[in-house]
């Protein structure tokens, strides 16, 4: 089920959801749910950051599944969580003025 297209679109799709969830948050919900969207992210990687650590010598295999979802989702929706979000703050703070 799983093929190398999985491997290539997952960072791609990661990246189009996160910078749309970051600029909603930023633009709709405000800072507060920004930096909670933020945070909860983070949370999920220090999880999967502790599930690689967890790994022993000759269970290299076990570290896959985490290191894929780490590389491939968490950290691309991070990045586009946080620049969705400041494009959102940005629009936000214009519809004010």
């Amino acid at each position: 089920m799983v093929d190398i297209a999985t491997f290539a679109y997952l960072p791609l799709i990661s990246l189009i959801f996160g910078a749309f969830a970051g600029f909603v948050a930023g633009r709709w919900i405000g800072t507060r749910g920004l930096l909670w969207l933020i945070g909860l992210t983070s949370v999920l990687a220090l999880v999967l950051i502790v599930m690689l650590t967890g790994v022993g010598t000759g269970e290299e295999e076990q570290a896959f599944g985490p290191f894929v979802w780490l590389t491939g989702a968490v950290l691309p929706f991070l990045f586009a969580v946080i620049m969705g979000g400041v494009g959102g703050r940005s629009l936000a703070g214009r519809a004010n003025i």
